[in-house]
């Protein structure tokens, strides 16, 4: 586990909570004991986790040592047993706090650990975040944000290849977007002649292939995870006119990539970019969309799909089964930001689109027919139990994986039964969006 977070409800609860979250939607593995501050007790589970994390971040509020005279106080204990094992001890002082005069001998060396100043008056918790994360360590001492392997999607089908199993769930997710996409696309695409399109994060040919179909395109380049499913689609739509290449946005030379391909398909650039669930698996989502633009021809246009599930509604779910299961998503490290749609408006508008729109619709089970009811939720949800098996192959000692794939073992029939039911009304996070770049060079 990276992170066991110490803290004091009193004047420090809000914030741990808030830590919380930043740190497992940046797919860090966290814990912090809500059940003894509610109740007052010391379970000894928690030296089982302290033992088991690498980095232990003390939160200090106002006053946050001066019960630590007491030698049953829990946040005394929680500190003991860190330096005893000799965790990297990271102290967050937020605003009032003072080391008392009087520190018991067992936690006095607390005062010799570099902390971090937080006040929320004057400092923007990003910044203290990204601090932070300077600060934390793996299980060999080495900076943590250095080691971290990269925790997207992308790259996750480029080292592991893409099963049949998987493939078919983004069928399923092309067939449960299909009538909003259908839509926007004819709007988009039915006046434009022989255009370029370009989709750099093919996932499976023939469901991206199937929406541009009865187009008037020219050519269709893009990229798929590796070079065997490169070749597929080349064989299956290369004499279409369509090329496709290994690679994807991830890529330190896809900039260049972009130019070779625009080089040997002798075009001048892109008039329709098809960007569906890839920027929330982008490190710098940003500059590649930027550099996108820069390829861009007159009168081109981005459309963008992705995810946010700040926007998802399920109801009735009174075991909290899939409020729980939401949170388990965040956790999976090959999901990417699962919560980058409401930033996608903001970042097209920065790309000095002359016209961008989040297109006013939603995908959810009103009205839905048992057979899609099904492929909704295999879409939503089918793949966060295959990944968490390999994440907990690939770090068999994370707790937070193993018991998250222990609940997912347990609960994925409860979960499926009830979306299943008739009663039961879920609004997706899928949200449609599309910019228009009528001079590129002004």
């Amino acid at each position: 586990m990276d992170i066991f977070i110490s803290y004091r409800r009193e004047g420090g609860g809000d914030f741990c909570g808030r830590l919380f979250d930043r740190l497992t939607a940046e797919h860090y593995t966290a814990f912090y004991d809500k059940e003894s501050l509610t109740l007052g007790k010391f379970n000894e589970q928690i030296y089982k986790k302290i033992a088991a994390c690498n980095n232990f971040v003390l939160i200090l509020p106002r006053g946050g040592l001066d019960r630590c005279v007491n030698d049953d106080d829990w946040v005394r204990k929680e500190i003991r047993k860190a330096i005893e094992l000799n965790k990297n001890v990271i102290p967050i002082f937020l605003k009032g706090f003072e080391y008392p005069e009087k520190i018991p001998d067992d936690i006095a060396t607390v005062k010799d650990y570099q902390g971090i100043v937080y006040d929320s008056s004057i400092s923007r918790f990003d910044d203290m975040f990204n601090v932070l994360t300077t600060y934390l360590v793996d299980g060999q001492g080495n900076s943590l944000l250095a080691s971290r392997k990269q925790g997207v999607s992308n790259t996750y089908y480029e080292s592991n290849g893409i099963t049949e199993r998987e493939k078919n769930r983004i069928k399923s997710d092309r067939e449960a977007c299909r009538a909003v996409e259908d839509e926007i696309f004819a709007k988009l695409l039915s006046d434009k002649k022989q255009f370029v399109i370009f989709n750099p994060a093919v996932y499976e040919i023939t469901s991206t292939m199937d929406k541009y179909e009865g187009y008037d395109y020219s050519t269709v380049l893009g990229f798929l995870c590796n070079q065997a499913e490169a070749d597929e689609a080349n064989r299956l739509y290369g004499e279409r006119g369509c090329r496709f290449y290994p690679g994807d946005m991830e890529n330190e030379d896809f900039e260049s990539k972009m130019d070779k391909i625009m080089a040997e398909n002798h075009v001048s650039g892109f008039d329709f970019v098809d960007l569906t669930l890839i920027l929330k698996d982008c490190k710098n989502p940003s500059k590649k969309l930027q550099a996108v633009v820069e390829r861009l021809n007159d009168d081109a246009i981005i459309y963008v799909r992705e995810l946010d599930d700040g926007m998802v509604v399920c109801n009735p779910d009174p075991s909290g089964l899939f409020k729980k299961m939401l949170t388990v998503t965040k956790q999976d490290k090959y999901a990417g930001r699962r919560d980058f749609g409401r930033k996608v408006y903001t970042m097209l508008k920065n790309l000095d689109a002359d016209e961008v729109c989040a297109v006013d619709r939603i995908v959810t089970t009103s009205g839905m027919k048992m057979k899609k009811r099904k492929i909704l939720f295999d879409t939503y949800f089918s793949y966060v139990m295959p990944e968490f098996e390999d994440l907990v192959k690939e770090e068999p000692d994370n707790e937070q994986y193993t018991d998250n794939l222990n609940w997912l073992r347990e609960n994925y029939d409860r979960l499926e039964q009830a979306f299943m039911n008739r009663d039961f009304f879920f609004v997706s996070g899928f949200m449609f969006f599309y910019a228009k770049f009528d001079k590129v060079d002004d």
